[in-house]
């Protein structure tokens, strides 16, 4: 359960829009520090040919004995000589290949450099150690002994020739691992370079070429994300849930007004000023609503209207008109009572009968009104009482049948009632009919609802006012359904609809 309410958590909008600014952030800022760490990587490390063309040999040796035999030729000219001294230089010293200036401000400085992998030792004209940088290789209490040759491959050969003062290259460098370690000794002469004072050896494990760029970077990389989780990723969601949190709310706004909306509550309008794209859809909600609610004032007052005008074309065509009969017997009667009593007699009863059928269309127009609940009850219920008050009514046998399933929709079951009762209200005033049959079947995703009547049926080529048949059809098509009469003089009358049910 916990780990399903997560997991809701994380679908909502909130959460994934404070997620997504997290993430451009975080994303954006690795992108950028790829981007720049290549740049000045890309300038900061050697070339891959390195060692064949930049640096060769002979570079290496002019290099050293450069850079370095200024500061070693007074240090090895001392009696004795100071091999402490020699230890601090060597620990000051540094193994830097580049250094470039990136930002230079006054005294504010940032530089960019790489530095190689390697050691340097330092020996007298005997070939005893007078100091070196890496205890590794050589260890500090070496130092005052002769140098053990066996530390490098080629070594004794390579110094030896050093402290011969040999100045060709070929036998001072030897290359341990080709294209990766190598080392140089190189021979530190005097003032007048006629005695040799000594020997430095330059050892070389590793160069930073340009193919360390891919892994400098990558560690860059993950020094970063680790930071930017932390740093960033922090402020990235705090931005992210503040923003997000006020869009969430004006959407939360939107769908409150808009519920109230689908249940007929138009007091109600959107009020969103920021301007945006939200804002905007909230005026044209708030213009769309209005139009709506012009709408359904004008279908009402419509159907209100098509109410009104088919009540009193029904009242006129049966109700007015038998009202208007009964009063003429009775008018007859009241003549005749004194001088004829059968005459009169015979006249009050053909304006009872009328007035009983007056009854009976109020009685249909009152059903027609105010229709029983479809809820609560079985639908097939309440069409059977319906069917048999009818029958009583009229005294027109009718027969329900019901197979299927009875669980319609709502507006289904209206459309049936509704056009059941306009059907049958047909046949008790047009058809003279002695039977009714009513069959409802459900399946296949529709239903089907069918009334055949055996009266005196009707010419369907011929236009006939007051039978209410539009106003089925329509019913039944605004369901997508579809409408059918079958009729004959002399044959009855069959009405069918199938409506399809909603999956």
């Amino acid at each position: 359960m916990a780990i399903e309410r997560i997991k809701s958590s994380f679908r909502r909008l909130q959460w994934k829009l404070t997620l997504s600014y997290t993430a451009v952030t975080v994303g954006s800022l690795v992108v950028v520090i790829l981007i720049l760490g290549y740049l000045l990587f890309s300038r900061a490390f050697i070339p891959i040919d390195i060692y064949n063309q930049v640096l060769s040999p002979d570079v290496w040796f002019q290099l050293i004995t450069e850079n370095s035999a200024h500061i070693w030729r007074p240090v090895l000219s001392q009696e004795p000589i100071d091999t402490q001294l020699i230890s601090a230089l060597l620990q000051e010293s540094s193994m830097s290949i580049t250094d470039r200036n990136l930002i230079d401000i006054g005294d504010f400085q940032i530089r960019l450099g790489t530095e190689a992998q390697g050691s340097v030792l330092v020996v007298d004209p005997d070939g005893t150690l007078l100091g070196a940088d890496n205890s590794v290789l050589v260890s500090g209490d070496a130092v005052g002994e002769p140098l053990d040759m066996s530390v490098l491959p080629g070594l004794e050969g390579a110094m030896q020739a050093a402290l011969d003062g040999v100045v060709n290259t070929e036998r001072l460098f030897v290359t341990l691992v080709p294209q990766e370690s190598f080392f140089i000794a190189v021979p530190l002469f005097d003032e007048t370079d006629q005695k040799v004072l000594g020997a430095a050896l330059l050892y070389i494990e590793h160069l930073p070429t340009a193919e360390d760029i891919p892994t400098a970077m990558w560690a860059l990389a993950g020094l970063s994300l680790i930071a930017l989780l932390l740093a960033m990723g922090v402020v990235g969601t705090i931005f992210g849930a503040l923003t997000s949190r006020g869009m969430v709310l004006r959407l939360k706004r939107v769908s409150q007004v808009t519920d109230a909306w689908s249940q007929g509550d138009f007091s109600e309008f959107i009020e969103d000023s920021a301007g945006d794209e939200i804002s905007q859809l909230a005026v044209r909600l708030n213009h769309m609503a209005e139009q709506l609610q012009q709408f359904l004032r004008r279908s009402q007052a419509m159907a209100v209207s098509e109410e009104r005008n088919r009540l009193a074309r029904d009242l006129h065509d049966s109700a007015k008109q038998e009202a208007l009969a009964a009063s003429f017997h009775l008018g007859t009667a009241l003549t005749l009572f004194d001088r004829d009593p059968d005459s009169a007699r015979g006249h009050l009863q053909e304006a009872d009968a009328l007035v009983d059928s007056v009854r009976v269309e109020l009685t249909d127009l009152i059903h027609e009104l105010r229709p029983p609940s479809m809820n609560g009850t079985r639908f097939d219920e309440t069409l059977n009482e319906y069917v048999i008050e009818w029958a009583h009514q009229t005294g027109i046998e009718a027969d329900l049948d019901v197979a299927g399933g009875i669980d319609l929709p709502l507006e289904t079951k209206q459309a049936v009632y509704r056009i059941m009762q306009e059907a049958l209200a047909n046949v008790a005033r047009h058809s003279a009919a002695e039977k009714v049959e009513l069959i409802m079947r459900t399946g296949d995703g529709t239903v089907e609802f069918c009334i055949h009547d055996n009266g005196i049926g009707f010419d369907l080529q011929q236009q006939h006012e007051g039978m209410g048949l539009e106003s089925m059809r329509e019913r039944v098509e605004t369901l997508n359904g579809s409408f059918s009469i079958q009729s004959e003089p002399g044959r009855g009358t069959k009405v069918c609809l199938t409506i399809p049910l909603a999956k």
